[in-house]
């Protein structure tokens, strides 16, 4: 039964679970003004203060905080040390180390407490506190000495504190040759007779994974020596009992530090053995087959190869990897450099038996063209080595029909000469004409053939386009895009029995028409609207077909924000499902300027709300997987964690989107009494990681040329200095907002931050041009703030502020690339918001302003009056002949638009109007501010 003082606790926790938190504070001090005494009570009130973030209210939580930490005797409650424990990591990362004080003063007043010595480790750990965690290791594991685990507890521990220091901290080298000791001891007392262990010998393969871990730290000179006497020793290598319990991952290990420390003739022996095995392992099950062998014989051989007897699940996959073929094939390339020339001979003689004996298994076939590229150059080779244009073409007789024929052969495609290229396309090509397709299954394998050799067409001779665009590069372009499209037309037959989850046989034809027409819109100056209305029939018509194409799905969020067709995009981003640590990897796609491109959408802001919140998550549940990874003895684990943790606290999205959020709020001002705002990025920060997936789209490109998707992104791309630059102008919009609270240092340390970015033209590379021109305006108005002292020098300094205004894009500017007019119209609107709300009151001297707020008051009534006008315009368009010109371009009786009209007229037409719509809704919407 719970106890009286437990009931009214819950009630606080329920009003805090509500969002009521002044209500959860009148609780707490309703109880305490009674004159009810108590620490949790105490605690849960500073817990409830921090949740209500007003300087005075932590100030509060802060008094509190310290009064309880420092009372004596010392509080030894856990569930009190748990709840004072969120109370300090609610007041920040500059108190993390009370935390450990706090545990530390309660275990020693009651030392035999194993359970509350664990709790110590835990509040330091989910603090990240790694120097608290080190001193909470190392005690538990000196006052237990019984529990193995901890002794490893207190190895990873030390590691961990020795990753989290400086290079240059003088203790760093301490802690990294103190976890190296320990592990190292425990390595030596391992025994090669298992039946007799050592408490604090190695035990699992997670241990061994721990210690190289720890060499690749502490030990950098020796780690390659010591890690492969680890791993090729017979109490803790691979083929031991213990290393059983993770093979692969060690085996895979030892490849890399073979390959790392250049030991080819060992690295070759290794992987000749796997792929023996892998061979072997074949034809012994061919042979069981057939009878000619027992389960007895087979247990006899799997023990002579060193193998459990019948444990299939301990051998599967061992010998059947690419990266075994590729470091054997690699291995083999440096001993024949190096004037060895029988592995080379024995390597060819493995692979085309491995070949012989499986004709479409990928790994050995793509060996073989590995093997051949070795050799391309010189053109020799052991005897018998075919011609990488001979391997290539081979290879594709045999997985031609394979969606990863493609990826597989380009990097070797790329290695031929032109005259190579053309007979591998020639050869390509007559091999899909003979395929059969007079049954179903032909028909599909022919479609699939038809899709590479379309790819390899795009990569050997479309990638390679530059300008200008001739008449001869538009009638190549047109014939690859209309033959594409014929290919995927002609397969949606194929498809009647597929799931509505599946994708059709074609779609990838689709797509490389779509790449063809935004190749052929970047070509063009200016670049063309035409293809990319073309490029969203063929996304849309797919999406009817595939909904689940996330290709397309992408494809077409990126074709609609060109067009400025937002709410589009809006609409179709939803699709891809995109959640959890996706929407830092991936959100970009939507959310980049979305503040600028959008702001009068009511779905921006939970967009983006719901992309900040993986932070958070990921700042509440990393500590907990830790605690959880320690417990379960998951070291190799551990490290992924906390550079998890690091990647996703200073991810550049998370910098973007929070400028975003406040960006939208001053456009929107609806949203900013209910906005919390989270932390931006300082000048100084360091831990900066670009998360971002840019590879996730189709790319068909040559290696010397930009991948697909940069070809046709929405602008320049941010990145830390686009996120650095406005998280500045955010501090000088906080400093306005209270100046009197904030150090008047703040300002200063914006100036120094624009300035570092508007004199450094690579930084500035990441800003459109109107982005630059805001900052240049902020960096003026920033130097009023801090260093104008007279009238005159603020005259002078508000003279050149009102002559670098940008001018209000005229009605008429919609281009082919219609959100540069909706980006440019809002990102001026939110500077005339920042300078007419904050900067002009901010200066004293009235008349001083006058001029310069007539003329925000004349441009912000420009562009909201222009943007109405063009708005009103577009929309009329429908049925006039303006839109028929562009439906006719969109349709024109040549090339694809004469493949589209087979599709039906009247679904062009249609997404043609769409969009125009759409386009419309975006820009009635600027400076609307809802």
């Amino acid at each position: 039964m719970t106890t009286p003082a437990e009931r009214k606790n819950q009630q606080v926790w329920d009003s805090i679970e509500a969002g009521a938190f002044k209500q959860a504070l009148q609780l707490c001090n309703r109880r305490l003004k009674k004159g009810e005494k108590g620490d949790y009570l105490l605690i849960l009130k500073a817990h409830t203060l921090i949740l209500l973030s007003t300087p005075a209210n932590t100030s509060e939580a802060l008094q509190l905080a310290q009064q309880l930490s420092s009372k004596n005797p010392a509080i030894d409650s856990v569930d009190c040390l748990r709840l004072l424990t969120r109370v300090w990591n609610g007041l920040g990362a500059a108190h993390t180390s009370e935390i450990s004080q706090l545990w530390e003063r309660a275990v020693k007043s009651r030392p035999k407490d194993e359970a509350l010595a664990r709790e110590w480790l835990w509040g330091t750990v989910r603090s990240l506190d790694w120097r608290g965690a080190q001193k909470a290791a190392m005690s538990l594991q000196k006052s237990f000495p019984a529990r193995r685990e901890y002794w490893f507890w207190a190895a990873v521990t030390c590691l961990l504190l020795h990753n989290s220091l400086p290079e240059t901290a003088p203790d760093r080298k301490l802690f990294g040759m103190l976890a190296y000791k320990m592990m190292a001891k425990s390595r030596d007392d391992t025994p090669l007779d298992a039946t007799v262990v050592p408490p604090r010998a190695m035990q699992t393969s997670q241990e061994v994974t721990l210690m190289l871990e720890l060499l690749a730290y502490v030990s950098p000179q020796a780690a390659n020596k010591e890690a492969l006497e680890l791993l090729d020793s017979g109490n803790l290598g691979v083929d031991s009992k213990i290393g059983a319990g993770d093979w692969w991952g060690l085996a895979r290990k030892r490849l890399e530090v073979l390959e790392e420390a250049k030991d080819w003739r060992v690295l070759w022996e290794v992987c000749r053995e796997l792929v023996k095995d892998k061979k072997k392992k074949e034809d012994e099950a061919a042979l069981a087959e057939n009878g000619e062998k027992t389960n007895g014989e087979e247990d006899a051989i799997a023990e002579k190869d060193g193998a459990a007897p019948a444990d299939e699940a301990a051998t599967k996959g061992r010998g059947d990897d690419w990266l075994i073929w590729e470091c054997f094939v690699k291995a083999v390339g440096e001993l024949w450099n190096s004037g060895e020339k029988e592995p080379g001979k024995a390597a060819l003689e493995i692979i085309l038996t491995h070949c012989s004996a499986s004709a479409t298994a990928r790994n050995p076939n793509l060996a073989l063209v590995k093997f051949s590229s070795v050799f391309h150059d010189e053109h020799g080779g052991p005897e018998g080595t075919p011609t990488l244009l001979e391997a290539c073409k081979e290879y594709f007789v045999k997985t031609g029909t394979k969606s990863a024929c493609f990826e597989d052969l380009k990097v070797y495609l790329e290695m031929l000469e032109e005259i190579e290229t053309e007979e591998f396309l020639k050869f390509v090509a007559e091999r899909v004409s003979e395929m059969s397709d007079e049954i179903e299954k032909g028909q599909i394998e022919r479609v699939a053939a038809s899709i590479n050799l379309y790819k390899f067409i795009y990569l050997l001779n479309i990638s390679p386009m530059t300008p200008p665009l001739t008449g001869e590069v538009v009638s190549t372009l047109n014939e690859f895009i209309t033959s594409a499209l014929k290919i995927y037309t002609s397969s949606l037959s194929l498809g009647h029995n597929l799931l509505p989850t599946d994708a059709q046989y074609g779609d990838d034809a689709a797509l490389l028409s779509v790449m063809g027409l935004v190749r052929l819109s970047t070509l063009s100056d200016p670049p063309s609207q035409i293809p990319l209305y073309q490029s969203a029939i063929i996304l849309n018509t797919l999406l009817q077909k595939s909904k689940h194409n996330y290709q397309a799905l992408l494809l077409l969020v990126r074709v609609y924000l060109l067009l400025g067709a937002i709410p589009l995009a809006m609409e179709i981003y939803p699709r891809l499902n995109i959640k959890q640590i996706q929407n830092d990897t991936l959100a970009h796609f939507l959310l980049t300027r979305i503040s600028a491109l959008h702001p009068s959408s009511n779905k921006t802001e939970p967009l983006l709300k719901e992309a900040l919140k993986i932070y958070e998550t990921s700042r509440n549940q990393t500590p907990g997987m830790l605690v959880l990874a320690y417990e379960r003895g998951s070291y190799a684990q551990m490290m992924g964690f906390v550079e998890f943790a690091d990647r996703v606290s200073g991810s550049v999205c998370r910098g973007m989107w929070e400028i975003e959020k406040r960006r939208l709020a001053r456009l929107r001002p609806s949203l900013a009494a209910q906005q919390k705002n989270g932390e931006l990025m300082r000048d100084g920060d360091e831990n900066i990681w670009d998360n971002r997936d840019f590879s996730v789209v189709i790319s068909c490109e040559r290696s010397s040329q930009r991948p697909f998707e940069e070809t046709f992104r929405v602008g320049a791309t941010p990145g830390e200095n686009w996120a650095k630059g406005f998280s500045a102008v955010e501090r000088l919009v906080e400093y306005f907002l209270a100046p009197t609270t904030v150090d008047n240092s703040i300002p200063e340390h914006v100036l120094s931050v624009l300035s570092r970015i508007l004199t450094d033209k690579t930084a500035m590379t990441e800003f459109t041009p109107v982005e630059a021109e805001y900052l240049t305006i902020m960096q003026q108005v920033a130097t009023a703030t801090t260093t104008t002292t007279s009238q005159d020098s603020l005259k002078s300094t508000l003279s050149t502020i009102l002559s670098s205004l940008p001018k209000a894009p005229p009605e008429t500017s919609v281009t082919p690339h219609a959100w540069v007019y909706l980006h440019t119209a809002n990102v001026m609107l939110d500077l005339v918001a920042i300078l007419q709300a904050h900067f002009i009151p901010h200066i004293k001297q009235k008349k001083l302003t006058t001029e310069l707020s007539a003329a925000l008051n004349g441009l912000k009534k420009a562009i909201v009056t222009n943007a109405a006008t063009l708005a009103k315009e577009i929309g009329e368009e429908e049925g006039s002949d303006k839109e028929q010109e562009l439906i006719d371009g969109v349709l024109a009786l040549e090339g694809v638009g004469k493949e589209l009209r087979t599709w039906g007229v009247e679904s062009g037409v249609e997404a043609v109007r769409a969009i125009r719509k759409s386009l419309a809704a975006a820009v009635a919407g600027v400076g609307k501010g809802k």
